[in-house]
């Protein structure tokens, strides 16, 4: 089911299925900054990841003497998810284990992700809980697709990314055939702390940053105004479109995690990036889209 908040400057949906935001119009020029899911490029427009970001290898991971497996981003975001609260211009989502996410994730877990406008941003924030009596195991994120190009160009060639920072940026790339983590690093050479896409641009793998590489990412358009902005406190973050494709859209996408090293032989504890929450505790963090 799509649910609608609104303010007097924008408008967003968000559908209970995955708890997904689907549109963030400007409610003046009728402008949505979202990707419309098409697809011919990506059927999705900003799914949320847990408990993995990104993929496993062989799609499995071990786990207390036991094997798992589980696709790419894991399995909240093809979950209904029920409403929690709903006003004018705030609305919160809830999810939990059920006797389906044990099979293959044993762990009982609740989520709330909360939506809540005020003026031209939107703030997205997830409250994790581990309602088990162990240790839990996990990794999330944010997947938002932005329109990209915005103005009705042939193509995006001429946008880019602002990142907001001084000097240029390192970065990783993820394996192109299992999508696994290459441990080689790579600098992105920006001009005042920017890089304006190519047509091949996002041709060769996601960009994956670490170590809080920048915690703000703009889309700017071919005059160079920025037109959408993501702040985040998450330590990651993945740069993606859909590859080979020259797609409209581009990801700012806020990782806590990311998928396995290409040759990972460990356990859950042992993946890079992994959080943990000991048992009742609750971790919450958010992140913000700015138009």
């Amino acid at each position: 089911m799509r649910y609608i908040i609104e303010n007097e400057e924008i408008r967003i949906e968000v559908e209970s299925l995955g708890a997904e935001l689907k549109s963030m119009q400007d409610k003046k020029t009728k402008v949505d900054y979202m990707w419309c899911a098409d697809p011919e490029y990506y059927q999705r427009t900003s799914p949320n990841l847990f408990p993995i970001v990104g993929g496993l290898r062989d799609k499995k991971y071990r786990y207390a003497g036991r094997e798992y497996e589980m696709g790419q981003h894991g399995f909240v975001r093809d979950m209904e998810w029920s409403v929690e609260t709903k006003s004018d211009c705030e609305l919160s989502f809830f999810v939990e284990a059920n006797e389906e996410t044990l099979q293959i994730y044993p762990f009982r877990f609740a989520i709330e992700i909360a939506y809540a406008l005020s003026g031209r941003k939107l703030n997205v924030t997830w409250k994790i809980t581990n309602r088990d009596t162990k240790k839990m195991y996990y990794s999330f994120g944010g997947h938002p697709c932005f329109i990209c190009p915005i103005h009705g160009e042939a193509d995006k060639t001429g946008y880019g990314y602002d990142f907001h920072k001084e000097g240029n940026l390192r970065f990783y790339r993820n394996d192109g055939e299992t999508g696994l983590f290459l441990r080689e690093e790579h600098t992105m050479e920006l001009e005042n702390g920017r890089i304006r896409f190519t047509p091949d641009f996002f041709d060769t793998s996601t960009y994956i940053l670490t170590g809080n590489e920048t915690q703000q990412i703009s889309l700017f358009d071919p005059q160079g105004n920025n037109y959408v902005t993501v702040s985040f406190d998450a330590p990651m973050a993945g740069l993606w479109s859909a590859e080979g494709k020259n797609a409209p859209y581009a990801a700012i996408e806020p990782w806590y995690g990311r998928c396995d090293d290409i040759d990972f032989a460990g356990t859950i504890e042992e993946r890079a990036g992994e959080m943990e929450l000991e048992a009742g505790e609750t971790f919450a963090s958010s992140y913000e889209i700015a138009v």
